[in-house]
Protein backbone atom coordinates (compact mmCIF):
# COMPACT_ATOMS: atom_id res chain seq x y z
CA UNK A 1 0.00 0.00 0.00
CA UNK A 2 3.02 2.48 0.77
CA UNK A 3 4.18 1.81 -2.77
CA UNK A 4 0.98 2.37 -4.46
CA UNK A 5 0.57 5.93 -2.66
CA UNK A 6 4.25 6.80 -2.98
CA UNK A 7 3.35 5.92 -6.84
CA UNK A 8 -0.33 7.94 -6.89
CA UNK A 9 1.64 10.60 -5.37
CA UNK A 10 4.65 10.28 -8.01
CA UNK A 11 1.76 10.51 -11.11
CA UNK A 12 0.24 13.73 -9.38
CA UNK A 13 3.79 15.50 -9.07
CA UNK A 14 4.12 14.48 -12.65
CA UNK A 15 0.06 16.04 -13.61
CA UNK A 16 0.70 18.76 -12.18
CA UNK A 17 4.22 19.82 -13.61
CA UNK A 18 3.06 18.96 -17.27
CA UNK A 19 -0.36 20.81 -16.37
CA UNK A 20 1.84 24.11 -15.22
CA UNK A 21 3.46 23.55 -18.70
CA UNK A 22 0.79 23.80 -20.66
CA UNK A 23 -0.27 26.68 -19.11
CA UNK A 24 3.03 28.61 -19.19
CA UNK A 25 3.28 27.47 -22.93
CA UNK A 26 0.22 28.75 -23.43
CA UNK A 27 0.68 32.10 -22.02
CA UNK A 28 4.08 32.28 -24.36
CA UNK A 29 1.99 31.42 -27.32
CA UNK A 30 -0.38 34.21 -26.64
CA UNK A 31 2.34 36.64 -25.91
CA UNK A 32 3.90 36.15 -29.76
CA UNK A 33 0.76 36.13 -31.59
CA UNK A 34 0.06 39.29 -29.54
CA UNK A 35 3.44 40.68 -30.58
CA UNK A 36 3.35 39.62 -34.71
CA UNK A 37 -0.40 40.96 -34.80
CA UNK A 38 0.90 44.02 -33.57
CA UNK A 39 3.85 43.62 -35.94
CA UNK A 40 1.30 43.28 -38.36
CA UNK A 41 -1.15 46.05 -38.11
CA UNK A 42 1.55 48.59 -37.58
CA UNK A 43 3.61 47.42 -40.90
CA UNK A 44 -0.15 47.83 -42.65
CA UNK A 45 -0.09 51.56 -41.70
CA UNK A 46 3.25 52.06 -43.92
CA UNK A 47 1.47 49.76 -46.81
CA UNK A 48 -1.62 51.64 -46.55
CA UNK A 49 0.26 55.61 -47.00
CA UNK A 50 2.01 54.17 -50.33
CA UNK A 51 -1.82 52.64 -51.33
CA UNK A 52 -2.74 56.45 -50.44
CA UNK A 53 0.00 57.86 -52.77
CA UNK A 54 -0.68 55.58 -55.45
CA UNK A 55 -4.26 56.36 -55.49
CA UNK A 56 -4.92 59.78 -54.25
CA UNK A 57 -7.56 60.65 -56.91
CA UNK A 58 -9.95 57.50 -55.22
CA UNK A 59 -10.76 60.00 -52.14
CA UNK A 60 -12.89 62.53 -51.71
CA UNK A 61 -11.02 65.09 -49.06
CA UNK A 62 -8.95 64.29 -46.40
CA UNK A 63 -6.56 62.05 -47.35
CA UNK A 64 -6.73 61.86 -50.40
CA UNK A 65 -5.89 65.52 -50.61
CA UNK A 66 -2.91 65.29 -48.16
CA UNK A 67 -1.37 62.99 -50.44
CA UNK A 68 -2.03 65.07 -53.80
CA UNK A 69 0.97 66.82 -55.70
CA UNK A 70 0.58 70.45 -54.40
CA UNK A 71 4.05 71.96 -55.10
CA UNK A 72 5.41 73.29 -58.50
CA UNK A 73 1.79 74.09 -59.89
CA UNK A 74 0.31 70.41 -58.25
CA UNK A 75 2.98 68.53 -60.37
CA UNK A 76 5.31 67.95 -57.64
CA UNK A 77 5.83 67.41 -53.97
CA UNK A 78 9.22 68.90 -54.11
CA UNK A 79 9.34 73.28 -54.33
CA UNK A 80 11.94 74.52 -56.55
CA UNK A 81 14.50 73.63 -53.42
CA UNK A 82 13.97 70.06 -53.70
CA UNK A 83 12.04 70.56 -50.18
CA UNK A 84 9.04 68.23 -49.51
CA UNK A 85 5.56 69.59 -48.89
CA UNK A 86 5.30 67.86 -45.88
CA UNK A 87 7.00 70.00 -43.15
CA UNK A 88 5.32 68.60 -40.01
CA UNK A 89 7.27 67.52 -36.79
CA UNK A 90 7.02 64.18 -34.55
CA UNK A 91 5.51 66.29 -32.34
CA UNK A 92 3.31 68.19 -34.55
CA UNK A 93 3.46 65.49 -37.69
CA UNK A 94 1.15 66.81 -40.45
CA UNK A 95 -1.65 64.31 -40.48
CA UNK A 96 -2.43 61.86 -37.33
CA UNK A 97 -4.89 59.34 -38.19
CA UNK A 98 -5.73 57.07 -35.00
CA UNK A 99 -7.84 54.04 -34.76
CA UNK A 100 -8.72 51.58 -31.69
CA UNK A 101 -5.75 49.46 -31.94
CA UNK A 102 -3.40 52.07 -34.38
CA UNK A 103 -1.72 55.08 -34.72
CA UNK A 104 -0.57 56.57 -37.85
CA UNK A 105 1.81 59.55 -38.06
CA UNK A 106 3.29 61.66 -41.23
CA UNK A 107 5.73 64.75 -41.17
CA UNK A 108 8.81 66.05 -42.63
CA UNK A 109 11.81 63.81 -43.76
CA UNK A 110 14.79 63.66 -42.18
CA UNK A 111 17.31 62.25 -45.29
CA UNK A 112 17.24 64.92 -47.83
CA UNK A 113 15.37 64.09 -51.13
CA UNK A 114 13.17 62.08 -49.22
CA UNK A 115 9.48 63.00 -49.59
CA UNK A 116 8.05 62.26 -45.75
CA UNK A 117 8.48 60.23 -42.56
CA UNK A 118 5.52 57.82 -41.56
CA UNK A 119 5.65 56.69 -38.52
CA UNK A 120 2.88 53.55 -37.60
CA UNK A 121 1.66 51.86 -34.30
CA UNK A 122 0.22 48.75 -34.11
CA UNK A 123 -0.99 47.51 -30.82
CA UNK A 124 -2.62 43.86 -29.78
CA UNK A 125 -3.62 43.67 -26.35
CA UNK A 126 -1.33 45.11 -23.63
CA UNK A 127 1.80 44.94 -26.42
CA UNK A 128 1.82 47.61 -29.35
CA UNK A 129 4.76 47.74 -31.76
CA UNK A 130 6.13 50.70 -34.01
CA UNK A 131 7.40 50.46 -37.41
CA UNK A 132 8.60 53.29 -39.07
CA UNK A 133 10.24 54.31 -42.97
CA UNK A 134 11.13 57.51 -44.88
CA UNK A 135 9.38 57.82 -48.52
CA UNK A 136 10.92 58.79 -51.37
CA UNK A 137 9.53 59.52 -55.25
CA UNK A 138 10.68 57.99 -57.80
CA UNK A 139 9.93 56.89 -61.57
CA UNK A 140 7.84 53.98 -60.58
CA UNK A 141 6.32 56.01 -57.71
CA UNK A 142 6.02 56.35 -54.15
CA UNK A 143 8.38 53.43 -52.45
CA UNK A 144 10.18 52.97 -49.28
CA UNK A 145 13.65 54.79 -49.06
CA UNK A 146 16.50 51.78 -48.75
CA UNK A 147 17.06 51.36 -45.57
CA UNK A 148 14.71 53.30 -43.87
CA UNK A 149 12.61 50.59 -42.39
CA UNK A 150 12.68 50.44 -38.35
CA UNK A 151 10.67 48.43 -35.94
CA UNK A 152 10.61 49.77 -32.25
Amino acid sequence: MLITLLFLLLLTILGTSSLYLAYTEMILSRGIESDAKAFYIAESGIEQTLYWFANPDQFHGSPGDFFRKHLLNDTSFFDSDGVSQYTGTTGSPDIVLSGTDSELRIYKPFTPGALCTVKSKGASGRISRVVSAELVYGPSGTEVLSGSWKTE
